[in-house]
């Protein structure tokens, strides 16, 4: 028989917060932590809205790893923060654990290009449209100091893991498919325990202009930024890019038991497909999305029934929210209209790599707390998005099963189930 996988410890960077409790207290109260930009200065940013760390959080977060501090990869800092509170929260101590692992997702590590003036307008603004049209000129020394498994790789050697440590960087998808690596890790009895889950940071020039030439940014109020990424609404126009970390310590059932742990969910399920349509914009009929989902139900051997809040991936982008709504009702088909469905995005921004890993914490609340945080800024669901998006506060329910979804540029979908842990009786 293959192991259980338990959850034991959660820990996050958000730019509602780093404390898991406050930062879904938060949440649920429909606050968001989408502000104008702070670090890059006034003349840089190609947007004017981002879910961004504060300066003073960051410094905060690197003053707590000596190690870390003035290195030039907030990915990394991140991880390693949200790493030490979800060890913390799961009672593990740091040692040579060579049957523990690490599975991370990440964002590309390219921050800096050379020659930033060129492309600033005349009133010292990003000229996003001329930086479009030059040929891009990453520095060669970023891409030394930043590369792709540095937050999963400082992460092992941070805490003394000595088993499988992997790096995974297929964009927004990379956290579900980092954590269902990890719950296939232990389920095999490779592994006992695994930190998985996701940082990134493209917060710079470099990382947000080609969300601007893409189209996919949303448009921005000045008076308001907090209101941009608008989920599922009729008046959506676009995503806001954040950063941060998400992560949790997965346990075997039996290792969880051996060490009185405090279990705090299960892990059922995990699915994953490619769709094969274009690079940026899923199929309308959302047949990829669909596929996730559906194979991490069939993994978990539960019934749809089940599932009572589904953790959308909800970007706010055109494209993205109809084509996710079309694939739930097409999984669910009655029990669709039964679901509850929320996005964190318009509260946090769109983490990236990162997103899904915030998700998955927020799915372990959910069924924790019998509660559903609001979408932020949904006010007026758009006609093709008539399921029961939670709007307006947070809603008091029973959550026995939440599915998180993830679903990332190419066509990489993922889908992880989460449920409530009864001993002896597995999901």
């Amino acid at each position: 028989m293959s192991e259980r996988v338990v959850i034991t410890g959660l820990g996050m960077v958000t730019p509602l917060g780093c404390e898991v409790d406050a930062v879904w207290s938060r949440l649920l109260a429909g606050e968001r932590g989408v502000t104008p930009p702070a670090r890059l200065g006034p003349e840089h940013p190609p947007t004017r809205a981002l879910g961004e760390i504060q300066p003073d959080v960051l410094h905060a977060l690197q003053s707590e790893h000596p190690d870390l501090d003035g290195l030039e990869d907030p990915r990394t800092v991140f991880a390693v923060a949200a790493a030490f509170r979800a060890l913390s929260h799961a009672g593990l101590e740091p040692d040579e654990h060579s049957r523990a692992g690490v599975m991370l997702g990440a964002g590309p590590g390219a921050n800096r290009i050379e020659d930033i003036d060129r492309w600033l307008a005349k009133d010292g603004s990003f000229d996003a449209v001329a930086f479009g049209r030059e040929t891009i000129l990453v520095e060669r020394e970023s891409l030394l100091r930043t590369p792709a498994e540095q937050p999963a790789a400082r992460v092992a050697e941070r805490f003394g893991i000595g088993g499988p440590v992997h790096a995974v960087t297929p964009a927004c998808s990379a956290s579900n498919q980092a954590l269902g690596m990890a719950y296939g890790s232990i389920r095999s009895g490779e592994t006992d325990w695994v930190v998985a889950g996701g940082s990134d940071s493209q917060i710079n020039p470099l990382g947000l202009v080609f969300f601007v030439l893409l189209g996919a940014s949303a448009q921005v109020d000045e008076a308001d930024p907090a209101s941009a990424c608008r989920p599922f609404d009729r008046r959506r126009a676009g995503l806001v890019m954040g950063e941060g970390a998400g992560v949790g310590v997965m346990d075997s059932g039996t290792h969880a038991r051996a060490r009185g742990a405090t279990i705090l969910a299960e892990v059922a399920g995990y699915g994953s497909s490619l769709d094969a349509f274009r690079t940026t914009a899923p199929p309308p009929d959302g047949r990829g999305a669909e596929e996730a989902m559906r194979y991490a139900l069939e993994d978990s051997g539960l019934p749809r029934s089940s599932v009572d809040f589904v953790n959308a991936h909800g970007t706010g982008t055109k494209r993205n929210d109809p084509a996710e709504i079309t694939a739930i009702k097409t999984l669910f088909g009655e029990h669709a209209g039964h679901l509850a469905v929320s996005s964190s995005k318009g509260a946090l921004g769109h983490l990236l790599s990162a997103a899904a890993g915030v998700a998955f914490c927020c799915c372990v609340k959910a069924i924790q707390d019998d509660a559903i945080p609001p979408t932020a800024n949904l006010s007026e669901p758009d006609r093709g998005c008539d399921l029961d998006l939670v709007q307006e506060g947070g809603r008091r329910t029973p959550v026995r099963a939440a599915l998180n979804n993830s679903f990332a540029f190419g066509g990489q979908n993922a889908s992880i189930l989460v449920t409530k842990y009864v001993a002896g009786e597995p999901a």
